[in-house]
């Protein structure tokens, strides 16, 4: 079975990040797609060496719109940084318990000390506190697939207005939107 790209779609190869930490490479955008069982195993074999920032600090930065998709189950993948005074991201598959990262984000982690530290990010606390988003995403993802980036923004713009409204209002409102003919008495 191929495996495509998250980002640009073409057909991943079967490479390594890091000698010994297998994962499947784009030739085309130089990202991998790396699972967690490979993950863990090549951190087992690395020495522990202190991180040159100081604080990893673990930000789930969700956007919804443009989302990098799953390379196996092309659903959304949620976007995270570790490193907070620098601007990267690493996207995360939570159903496939893999992750994408392109070369440049991996050298800065390399160069940062924080490369062999996303353990924490894959703990099971952690994969408990993604989940819920990750459903999250998904749903959103399929709303924008089934009604368009634009109609959905708009519809999550009238959803907040409509929910500052008294329930009085919300209910003439609801009523009006939904009917056939809004001035029509019997409908």
């Amino acid at each position: 079975m191929t495996i495509n790209c998250p980002n640009c779609h073409t057909v991943l190869e079967s490479s390594e990040l890091e000698p010994k930490l297998v994962s499947h490479h784009c030739p085309k955008c130089d990202g991998h797609w790396v699972r967690l069982a490979h993950y863990v195993d090549w951190v087992k074999e690395q020495t522990i060496v202190a991180a040159v920032v100081e604080e990893i600090n673990i930000e789930v930065e969700v956007d919804n719109t443009t989302p990098l998709l799953c390379a196996k189950t092309q659903e959304p993948l949620i976007p995270f940084t570790i490193i907070s005074d620098v601007n990267h991201r690493i996207d995360w598959g939570q159903s496939r318990k893999a992750f994408w990262v392109n070369q440049a984000e991996w050298t800065l982690m390399k160069e940062k000390r924080v490369a062999d530290k996303l353990i924490d990010i894959f703990s099971t606390e952690m994969q408990s506190q993604l989940e819920p988003l990750q459903n999250q995403l998904n749903r959103e993802y399929c709303m924008i697939k089934n009604i368009g980036k634009d109609n959905y923004s708009r519809l999550k713009l009238m959803r907040s207005w409509l929910h500052e409204q008294s329930p009085e209002h919300k209910a003439l409102i609801v009523s009006f939107l939904t009917a056939e003919d809004p001035f029509n008495s019997t409908d």
